[in-house]
């Protein structure tokens, strides 16, 4: 290549934006070509190709207390703009690195489990997760959660059911059913956690609602509501042995026993 070409890929380089677009509102992910390896230092005109996953992965391996986004560009080979194209910035990649180091976490090992047995500590890894980093729900309402953490679980977990006679398509729904459950639930009782903590619990402020209104109106509230207002706690986990059961129940089988209860069974 000439002196010329090359001068001129580094100009239109040095033009690109920190959000990642060109002058000319081309991307400057689709304006580059990739190297060789996404580790190998950068060379001029031919930065590395990264994306989200890449840029956790290396975050994990360099190491979340002290890791800054110089640490990160420089390992994958690329300037510390090309990183804000996936991130926004050091807390950003940290809580994603974070939800991705906690899901590897939430899938248990398989071996002798019922598939049962195995989506119920699945589901119990999950919803401690997310009560034990009550910000990673807002991170997910927000979009902020992508699935390039999620994948990687959910491979395990099609491979997992596999040999109980699951076909990919059985496994990826009840995947997905358990996530609608646990995280609903986890939502639901850091709510429950926050308004206590506040000073206006859940149960003291529907109380106060029902004395306020005629005690006429809402029979049928005032009739459920009691047993609702002895929980501190949302009880999930009667809604997901219904799903076990009826899951079962459609494959002509019928679930083991419980096992004794585990931490989340009596907390909840």
């Amino acid at each position: 290549m000439g002196d010329g070409a090359k001068e001129g890929i580094c100009e239109s380089n040095s033009q690109i934006h920190p959000t990642g677009q060109h002058p000319d509102g081309m991307s400057a992910l689709a304006a580059r070509k990739p190297t060789d390896s996404p580790t190998r230092p950068a060379r001029p005109g031919r930065p590395a190709r990264v994306n989200a996953q890449a840029i956790i992965r290396a975050a994990i391996e360099i190491g979340l207390e002290g890791v800054t986004l110089k640490q990160v560009a420089d390992r994958l080979g690329v300037a510390v703009p090309t990183l804000y194209r996936h991130v926004r910035n050091r807390d950003e990649l940290v809580r994603l690195a974070a939800f991705q180091i906690t899901l590897a976490r939430a899938m248990p090992q398989a071996a002798g489990l019922h598939w049962s047995e195995l989506a119920q500590r699945y589901a119990e890894s999950l919803f401690e997760s997310f009560m034990a980093e009550p910000q990673l729900i807002g991170e997910l309402l927000r979009g902020r959660l992508g699935p390039h953490a999620e994948v990687d679980v959910l491979e395990q977990f099609l491979a997992a059911l596999a040999p109980h006679g699951f076909t990919l398509e059985e496994g990826a729904q009840l995947f997905h059913a358990i996530g609608m459950i646990t995280i609903g639930a986890a939502a639901g009782s850091i709510g429950l956690a926050a308004s206590t903590a506040s000073g206006q619990s859940w149960i003291a402020e529907m109380r106060r609602t029902l004395t306020e209104r005629d005690p006429a109106e809402l029979p049928r509230v005032r009739r459920v509501l009691p047993a609702l207002l002895e929980t501190e706690s949302i009880p999930w986990q009667h809604a997901l042995q219904r799903l076990l059961a009826g899951i079962a129940a459609a494959r002509g089988e019928e679930l083991p026993a419980p096992a004794l209860p585990r931490k989340s069974d009596r907390e909840s």
